[in-house]
């Protein structure tokens, strides 16, 4: 491997440590306001939901909310089941049967 990637790899490798271990040297000496931390809470739902909604949405790298599309009724179905039982197994398990039995259908 040339020397420039090793060096290059290195650099990369040195600024993001350095952008991960600011915020825990600046939280030693800035008090962030309590709107930020209450902010924070929603990082994990609005992370989970980037992650999923395209898939559901945007299945074959087009808008689609047809109800044609088997994405959003197997996603309904996994999310009342989740809502209802409060049971993660039964909920994926019961999500990705009925994506299965609609892809066949529909």
């Amino acid at each position: 491997m040339e020397t420039k990637y090793v060096i290059l790899i290195l650099l990369m490798g040195l600024v993001t440590y350095l952008t991960r271990v600011s915020f825990f040297l600046l939280s030693r000496k800035v008090k962030l306001p309590d709107l930020v931390f209450r902010s924070l809470k929603y990082i994990p739902v609005a992370i989970l939901a980037t992650l999923i909604f395209p898939g559901i949405f945007v299945p074959n790298k087009e808008l689609d909310i047809a109800i044609t599309n088997p994405y959003i009724w197997a996603a309904l179905i996994t999310a009342g089941t989740l809502i209802i039982s409060k049971n993660s197994l039964a909920g994926i398990v019961l999500g990705i049967a009925s994506l299965v039995v609609l892809r066949t259908v529909i």
